[in-house]
Parts: structure tokens; sequence; C-alpha cells
């Protein structure tokens, strides 16, 4: 099972920053998106199926065109799992109980 979180945004409304915690991509289902990396230059308009690549540090500004937008952030690839030797499974245990989201909240 796996948690899906999509946003929403109106085009109204105002531009919504978020700071990347983990390597993700910000996926657009619906709508149009502008978003802009804090640092960069460039503004991305991205389309209904389009996305863009994010890496941990970024800043990043996300708002809808004229209309509303639908969009995500999602995981670039799942990792295999893999076997850990004896004496390295409490720690790896331990560190998967504490997953966090690939984004923080919008700031």
């Amino acid at each position: 099972m796996r948690e899906l979180r999509l946003y929403v945004i109106d085009g109204d409304e105002p531009a919504g920053r978020w700071r990347i915690v983990d390597r993700t991509s910000l996926e657009v289902a619906d709508g149009e998106v502008w978003a802009t990396i804090e640092g960069l230059p460039d503004d991305h308009w991205l389309g209904a199926g389009a996305s863009l690549m994010l890496t941990p540090g970024m800043h990043v500004w996300v708002s809808a065109g004229s209309q509303r937008a639908t969009f995500a952030f999602g995981p670039l690839e799942v990792p295999a799992p893999r076997a850990a030797h004896p004496w390295w499974r409490p720690l790896v245990s331990w560190r998967d109980g504490r997953r966090h989201a690939p984004v923080s909240l919008p700031t």
C-alpha cells in the first residue's frame, strides 16, 4: 500500500514554498503548474503528465496557471530491498521506522 498526497491549487491562490528533503519529482496530474527553484534563473511551466526532478535542499515555489491544477511529489525510484547482515539488522529496522516525507509542508 502507498500513501498518495495530491495537492490542488486554484489559479488565484498565492504560490506555495516547499523545502525538498529527499530526491523527488514534482508530477502534474491536471492543469498547468508554474514552478521556480530559489537561486536558479529559470521558471518551469508544466502541463498534465509532465514532471520536474528536485533534489534535497532545494526551495521550490509552486503555483497554478490561470485555472486549477493538481500535482503531487513522488519518489523517482523505489530502492530494492537488500538483506542485511545479522549485526546490521537492528539499525536497519530502526532507520526504516523513521522514514519521512520527501518534501516538507508548504511554508
